[in-house]
């Protein structure tokens, strides 16, 4: 566990949701390794900064004494952990040991490079239901309705219990409808935006995929 990870993240502990993706994002841009190539200073910073975001949004990270934690609500990149923006879901977001191909999908997601993060998935020959979210992911974020679509009904086809996956399907397929309604009947907050950066590219990609603003 990292000691200060609000140092890490150049953030005060008393930051909101919204600085702390902020900061996050600069950072990830800045030392992304796939943007570094050949710096492992880059990937171990990279590292350590998704360790504090991480330890932050899981709510481990203490926020003063007589504070409660703004984040202790949102979990990690677990199931059912925090994706924000949408609720506190995640969107299938894995916490992973190390630094895998889906890590680096996801940050360039964060990052709005969806061409990158495609080039990567393509790589990549296991084509789980986490490979079809994050290309429909991916694929949102360029305005690719059709295949976005289709990859979101693979990936809610091949892990139908997957709540996350469901719930990005159907704001796909109505827009902020399909989540407005659900978030009532699950009691929680409605667009809350955003708490991780991923959220921010989703928030931004619904405004252009569903021909309306999202709130």
């Amino acid at each position: 566990m990292i000691p200060d990870p609000y140092k890490v993240l150049g953030v005060p502990p008393t930051a909101t949701d919204e600085e702390i993706t902020r900061a996050y994002r600069r950072l990830a841009k800045k030392y992304h390794p796939d943007l570094n190539h050949g710096n492992p200073e880059a990937t171990k910073k990279m590292s350590e900064i998704n360790a504090a975001y991480e330890q932050i949004k899981s709510g481990k990270a203490a926020r003063g004494s007589n504070q409660e934690s703004a984040h202790g609500n949102y979990g990690s990149y677990g199931s059912g952990g925090s994706f924000g923006g949408f609720g506190n879901y995640n969107y299938g977001w894995q916490q992973k040991r190390g630094y895998s191909e889906f890590d680096q999908v996801r940050n360039y997601i964060f990052a709005g490079y969806y061409r990158e993060a495609l080039n990567i998935l393509a790589g990549i020959n296991n084509r789980s239901a986490e490979w079809y979210y994050y290309s429909s992911v991916a694929n949102a974020g360029l305005g690719n309705k059709i295949t976005a679509l289709e990859q979101a009904k693979k990936a809610v086809t091949m892990d139908p219990n997957n709540l996350e996956y469901r719930r990005f399907l159907a704001h796909l397929q109505q827009g902020g409808e399909a989540y407005r309604r659900q978030s009532r009947s699950y009691g929680m907050p409605i667009c809350v935006i955003p708490q991780v950066c991923l959220t921010l590219c989703l928030a931004r990609m619904c405004c252009t995929f569903c021909g309306r603003p999202f709130c």
